[in-house]
């Protein structure tokens, strides 16, 4: 070739067609196939290759749709069970029966090991709510009175649930009693006279406890525990507190 012999550079579609015309060169140079079109060390043709590797894009995208749907499902099942203590709630015709609604229910519902529910102290009426002449065996231990000072303290004078994990709960003896050498992780939600109260309409606290450090963790959404708290607060300072 000399100097003035343009270089040969073909076109896209003049190789396209120097290949149909030729299909045996890759049975002499496989190594330049991409590796999605080789199987068991022989060559396929271009057309299984592109199949094969649809197939495995159609398989990524048919594995991440199961995931959603059973993400679906899963958030479906979880607003059914809070839509079911909510109406327990609400429907709670007694101070007993609502106790039991809030602990209770989320325990069978949530797998969760302990619920419980502290009152401040600075709101008698709604301790004087649970008062019974004889021990009740089914709600005790499940209701704990907690001077309203160390309740602000405890729960860092926020309307957000707490959420402690491991050794960082070593005042776990005053919302869970007796279950405590058991939990190894909790929700601490604040209950209010009114979702909108502030501070000031702080009454008290819904209390979740997990046998696992990672059954309550910080990253966790807590919306859902909230409205649940929310309803309950509701509930209890109408029935101390009716019009």
């Amino acid at each position: 070739m000399n100097a003035s012999t343009p270089p040969f550079d073909p076109s896209p579609e003049q190789i396209r067609r120097w290949l149909q015309l030729h299909p045996e060169f890759f049975d002499d140079h496989s190594d330049l196939l991409p590796a999605a079109i080789t199987a068991s060390g022989k060559v396929l043709s271009l057309e299984a290759g592109q199949l094969n590797t649809l197939r495995q894009k159609n398989e990524q995208l048919s594995s991440k749709l199961d995931t959603m749907l059973e993400r679906i499902r899963r958030n479906e099942r979880i607003h059914t069970a809070f839509h079911q203590i909510e109406v327990r709630l609400v429907t709670a015709p007694t101070p007993r029966e609502l106790l039991l609604a809030a602990t209770v229910d989320p325990e069978r519902l949530f797998g969760i090991h302990r619920a419980t529910v502290t009152l401040s102290t600075r709101h008698p009426a709604l301790l004087a709510l649970f008062r019974t002449p004889t021990p009740d065996a089914e709600t005790q231990d499940r209701l704990f009175p907690i001077d309203h000072k160390r309740l602000i303290e405890l729960l860092r004078d926020s309307p957000h649930p707490v959420i402690r994990v491991g050794q960082e709960g070593t005042d776990r003896e005053i919302f869970f009693g007796p279950a405590t050498p058991r939990i190894r992780s909790e929700a601490l939600v604040p209950l209010f006279t009114h979702p909108e109260s502030g501070p000031e309409g702080l009454i008290g606290s819904l209390n979740l406890g997990g046998e696992t450090p990672n059954r309550f963790l910080p990253s966790d959404a807590t919306d859902l525990l909230r409205d649940l708290a929310d309803i309950l607060g509701l509930c209890l300072s109408r029935m101390a507190m009716p019009d």
